[in-house]
């Protein structure tokens, strides 16, 4: 039978992504969705849980039973191991040298014993899912930025996806800038971007103004108990507060020369920006690019085309999907 289905999943910081996915001789389509809220479980045992409880509900949906799903390809935001079983170090999830292939597939056993399980890094996936099928088609080089509760990037070259000699390449946001020398990082080091610039650095830096006294909440139009974030500021942009416009010209400085160096070094066909905090604040958006224009070599940006995603939530999912299938394999 040329029909087999598949299960993509996105489990990023904040949110895990799931849908199941028809994969008729090659051609993938996506037949259902959900996202799920993970802050308050999220160990990778919880995962693993909610991974079985979403193969079984769709397995019961759709009339299928376990040996019709042919794979569970499975996006994470952190670094992977070469062999695709040990997730080295998940910041935002708070997972350090975590065997989850084992965890899964002893989650698994007694539902589907048998079943082909993959696990990429989250921005591998994004990316291979928008070169297949999204704003990256007929582009041969691709370098994806995303700016979420993480930062991070997936990059494709001559067609294929770069996954380094470790599988860890693409970890942009754990480039260092010598002004962010202080500031710890999820990942165990300090002076990492995505501790000033991720979405979660972004609320931490803002509750820690509000503390000290440099920006009121009254300022910033938030209640006593609600949580700020990245568009707190771009609202705040938009009422010309000086605070906010300085947060975001600190802000959009450091992620705009983060990726004109990576720009320099890559000259890709393409720059797709995307993620949540790209997503929700257009005017950090285009500060970050006049920043890349200003700083990535003329030569390297006279073709560069500025891509935005066309999959959307979907990229990551079928992405993974993508990757665990052995028709279409980088």
């Amino acid at each position: 039978m040329s029909e087999k289905y598949l299960l993509g999943f996105d489990v990023g910081g904040t949110n895990a992504r799931c849908a199941l996915i028809l994969n008729n001789a090659g051609q993938f389509r996506i037949l259902s969705t959900q996202k799920h809220a993970i802050r308050a479980a999220r160990s990778p045992r919880d995962i693993a849980s909610l991974i079985r409880h979403i193969l079984e509900t769709n397995i019961a949906d759709n009339d299928l039973n376990a040996n019709d799903i042919a794979g569970i390809g499975i996006a994470l935001a952190g670094q992977i191991d070469i062999d695709e079983h040990t997730v080295i170090n998940a910041p935002n999830l708070d997972w350090h040298h975590v065997n989850f292939y084992d965890i899964l597939l002893a989650e698994l056993h007694s539902l589907a014993p048998h079943i082909t399980v993959r696990i990429a890094n989250d921005l591998n996936a994004i990316a291979w899912g928008e070169y297949n099928f999204g704003a990256a088609r007929q582009l041969k080089n691709l370098l994806a930025v995303y700016v979420g509760t993480g930062i991070g990037a997936g990059i494709i070259i001559d067609g294929k996806l770069m996954l380094g000699a470790n599988n860890v390449s693409g970890e942009i946001g754990h480039s260092k800038f010598p002004n962010l020398h202080n500031l710890p990082c999820g990942c165990g080091q300090h002076g990492c971007v995505e501790a000033f610039a991720g979405g979660k650095a972004i609320e931490y830096r803002i509750l820690h103004d509000i503390q000290i006294g440099t920006v009121s909440r009254a300022d910033l139009e938030l209640g006593p108990d609600e949580h700020p974030t990245a568009r707190t500021i771009e609202q705040a942009c938009k009422r010309d507060l000086p605070y906010a416009i300085h947060f975001w010209k600190e802000t959009s400085h450091v992620l705009g020369a983060l990726i004109a160096n990576a720009i320099s070094l890559l000259n890709p066909d393409a720059l797709l920006l995307g993620g949540g905090v790209i997503q929700g604040c257009p005017k950090l958006t285009a500060m970050i690019i006049e920043h890349i224009m200003q700083f990535a070599p003329k030569a390297a940006t006279a073709n560069l085309q500025l891509i935005k995603p066309a999959l959307h939530d979907d990229a990551g999912t079928l992405g993974a999907a993508l990757l665990c299938s052995n028709t279409t394999m980088p």
